[in-house]
């Protein structure tokens, strides 16, 4: 393909809401089949945000669209560019085809990783491929593979159905997936404008009696419609196989409803039938009781979780699923319930505090707990104001749902020993950055651990921890031993000004500067001259003096024992080679406009006799101009032996 040839005109609007859709389903499709697997009810998943470019590079997908064999071109197609990488972070953009069909999306990563799906609706049908680059390889070709579509279903066949039970707090939550099998090679397909003059082209039922339904898009799905108990589907159903998702909440009995709780009966109506049936129960759950299941075949993973498969004879259309569990023990003693640890992970900026939440629970009965029938087993505050952002991980399991007062309720089950809640939220800035925790039982262990982007820690129960390096990121540790049941601890965040220093500004300053005269009095990080009040902080300066401040944060720590001495020495080293790299950029800085081109020679070279401006450094010696306090080869001190007050 001739690169001159490739299209380039980039278009966001070209990328339509079903073909995003598609995208980040064949994306999970996959990546992870367990992915696919319907969400979670509406009120435990976390809103979608916008989704950044996928991430850069050097590297090109080139491609052309075609319909089959035919080889007229598909002029001014969007095309979307879906990543995902392997952390589960997505990127989107687009393209369009050009007058001889083809496209191209450059300066892309080329790492193996990163799954590429290239997708493009072509009739009201959204199509995708799936790329992934070779190691070493910076091109990928494809060829869009587009399809006229029929709406003729009478051909299609049901090879299987299969039902994923979880313990969603009280509820059962029962995830259906119909799989479907094309024969043929066209796409089967009624738009909407047909379908009042066209039969569905699968259906489904829902139980009687369910409180919620899923269906991936909060009940909106156009091609999955819902009227009633009965489901329609409309399609694309493309060749092959694929396979048609959805769920539903049944109520569950509560811990103390007494005898006869202790099992949930299931009844479906399948209007197709299927050729086989397949039940999954999480691992070690009782086996499920119904017409022609035999014992569990095998275990399957699937987000983590392990699960039993169950498989069972097929269904003639209009024939009823039947299905007992068994419901596992449960309690609602409160007592039984203690927080052992929360750890806050805080990002900040001028605009907001992001926030992640992991709280750790433990449970010191032999059996679950479940709250009781209109309670809850523990509630979590959100600091006023708050935006809730969703779960984190497999939370959602543990029955957490908002409380219809800012915070979240936890219903269970939670089962014996240890579980984490992690949920995120953001606290919109105003003239303060302040966040406030609270909670509803006791807290042997808090952690708060901020990112340390240029920030001053304001609150007197918070104690200092060493700070640690995770990645190319400070984090300020502090934390706090039995928070009582509602004590609020109030976190205070003041950003280091970077224009003129403040009162407070000030005040930081000079802390952060006799911290380093008592840590490094023997050591050459000095300087000669005491910068006035009113002077301006570089960016340089600043980046040091939040330096300085996580200096004597672990010197604080190492003196009273909470560091041992081989961390706080490595820790300690590598600290000060980063606060001596900066001093000798800010002094090249400093020294660089006021210094003429013809006098550099004396500087760099060891041989060259000084003259009354020039000394030669005891360290290394390189010669250096007089009045500096640090050399600029090697880092040695070259001025007086005391720091400045």
């Amino acid at each position: 393909m001739n690169r001159l040839e490739r299209g380039s005109r980039r278009t966001q609007n070209g990328i339509t809401p079903l073909l995003l859709a598609l995208l980040t389903l064949v994306a999970g499709l996959g990546v992870a089949s367990p992915a696919a697997w319907a969400q979670a009810p509406s009120q435990v998943t976390s809103p979608n945000a916008d989704v950044p470019k996928p991430p850069a590079g050097t590297g090109v997908i080139l491609g052309q669209a075609r319909v089959g064999e035919e080889t007229a071109p598909i002029a001014d197609l969007a095309v979307a560019l879906y990543a995902l990488r392997a952390d589960g972070a997505p990127g989107l953009t687009s393209t369009q085809t050009n007058e001889s069909g083809l496209f191209s999306f450059e300066g892309i990563s080329t790492d193996p990783s990163v799954v590429y799906l290239i997708g493009a609706e072509y009739l009201g049908i959204p199509f995708a491929q799936r790329a992934v680059f070779e190691p070493g390889s910076n091109e990928l070709i494809v060829n869009l593979a587009l399809r006229r579509s029929i709406e003729d279903g009478t051909g299609l066949t049901i090879p299987e159905v299969t039902y994923k039970f979880d313990w969603l707090g009280g509820q059962l939550f029962v995830q259906v997936s119909h799989r479907i099998e094309n024969p043929l090679d066209e796409v089967i397909y009624v738009t909407p404008e047909r379908r009042d003059q066209s039969p569905a082209l699968h259906a489904a039922s829902l139980p009687e009696g369910i409180s919620e339904y899923v269906d991936g898009d909060k009940g909106q799905r156009q091609n999955l419609l819902r009227e009633g108990n009965q489901l329609s589907f409309w399609g694309p159903i493309y060749p092959g196989p694929q396979e048609v998702r959805y769920g539903f909440l049944l109520p569950g009995p509560g811990a103390s409803d007494g005898p006869g709780s202790d099992e949930i009966d299931i009844v479906d109506v399948l209007p197709r039938g299927t050729d086989a049936l397949r039940v999954l129960l999480p691992a070690g759950a009782p086996p499920p009781q119904g017409d022609g299941l035999g014992e569990a075949l095998e275990n399957v993973s699937i987000d983590g979780e392990e699960y039993a498969s169950y498989s069972g004879a097929g269904l003639n259309p209009g024939d009823s699923v039947r299905l007992r569990l068994s419901v596992p023990e449960s309690s609602d003693d409160l007592g039984a319930l203690s927080l052992p640890r929360a750890d806050f992970w805080v990002d900040h900026d001028d605009t907001e505090i992001r926030v992640t939440a992991e709280i750790h629970v433990d449970v010191s009965a032999p059996t679950r707990l479940l709250a009781a029938p209109g309670e809850n087993l523990l509630e979590l505050e959100l600091p006023t104001g708050a935006d809730f952002l969703g779960l984190s991980g497999s939370t959602r399991l543990l029955g957490v749902t908002p409380n219809g007062r800012g915070g979240l309720a936890v219903k269970g089950p939670l089962a014996p020993g240890l579980s984490v809640i992690a949920y995120r939220y953001r606290v919109p800035v105003t003239n303060k950055a302040r966040l406030d925790l609270q909670f509803e039982k006791p807290v042997d262990l808090l952690n708060v651990l901020i990112a340390d982007n240029g920030v001053v820690i304001e609150n007197d129960r918070l104690h200092r921890k060493r700070p640690f390096k995770q990645g190319t990121r400070f984090y300020l540790h502090r934390e706090a031993y039995q928070v009582e049941a509602g004590d609020v601890i109030d976190v205070g965040l003041t950003p280091l000004k970077r224009g003129a220093v403040s009162t407070g500004g000030a005040r930081a300053v000079a802390l952060a500067l006799a911290g380093l005269a008592a840590l490094f009095l023997a050591l050459p990080l000095r300087t000669r001259r005491t910068p006035p009040a009113a002077e301006l902080v570089s960016e340089l300066t600043l980046k040091r003096e939040i330096l300085y401040e996580s200096i004597r944060d672990l010197d604080h720590d190492f003196e009273t024992g909470k560091v041992d001495e081989a961390d706080f020495k490595l820790l300690r080293e590598e600290l000060r080679g980063d606060a001596i790299a900066l001093m000798r950029q800010e002094k090249l800085e400093e020294t660089a406009p006021a210094q003429p081109s013809a006098p550099e020679a004396p500087i760099a070279s060891v041989q060259a006799e000084p003259d009354d401006s020039f000394q030669r450094c005891p360290g290394c010696g390189v010669a250096v101009v007089t009045g500096w306090s640090f050399c600029a080869a090697c880092g040695h001190g070259l001025g007086t032996e005391h720091p400045p007050e």
